[in-house]
């Protein structure tokens, strides 16, 4: 029972984490001004990677596993699928609202910018997510500790290993978005 309660404490904060991502995304579609757009996407961008963070925590369930029964296991098993459900969904909620935010400044040339912007912003993803994942860099260490985000940057930068996982987790991020892109875009008609 100790693994189940460790476990609800990362994944509710992690899980708060990626909501910003989607609250801050829907913010950036609704705000008129350039000023709101500009702080409200900054946010956004910068809690962004938190969403498919969350895939890496199923890393977990093999740490898990020999601490559990077989009945827990399948309570472990179901845990951590609805967590990875989650993050896909957030991830796929706030760059949604990203992609309907170029959707509506730019309707001439929406299509080739928004997928061009959007396999961009899954690579820019990809590099977030290794930078928190190997570095331990958190999206609030731009404001707290600029200098040390600045560093791990770096340290990401100058590691082909690293660069090399960052474009394989920005292939996933794109592999996901694209596949889940038309059936969300088909619910969100339906429903909204």
């Amino acid at each position: 029972m100790d693994v189940f309660l460790y476990n609800f404490n990362f994944i509710w904060f992690n899980s708060f984490l990626a909501l910003v991502a989607v609250l801050f995304g829907w913010l950036m579609n609704k705000a008129d001004s350039v000023f709101a757009k500009t702080w409200t996407g900054f946010i956004w961008l910068i809690f962004l990677p938190n969403t498919l963070y969350i895939l890496t925590d199923v890393s977990h369930l093999f740490e898990d596993w020999p601490r559990v029964n077989n009945l827990f296991r399948m309570i472990l098993i179901l845990q951590y699928t609805l967590f990875s459900i989650f993050g896909i969904i957030t991830f796929m909620l706030a760059v949604y609202f990203f992609q309907k935010t170029l959707e509506r400044k730019n309707k001439k040339r929406i299509k080739t910018l928004t997928f061009v912007a959007i396999v961009a912003l899954n690579f820019l993803v990809g590099f977030g997510v290794v930078l928190g994942g190997v570095e331990r860099t958190n999206s609030w260490h731009i404001f707290t500790n600029p200098i040390r985000v600045i560093n791990d940057v770096f340290y990401v930068i100058f590691s082909i290993e690293l660069v090399i996982l960052s474009l394989g987790v920005g292939i996933l991020a794109n592999i996901i978005y694209f596949l889940l892109v038309k059936p969300m875009n088909d619910w969100v008609k339906k429903k909204l």
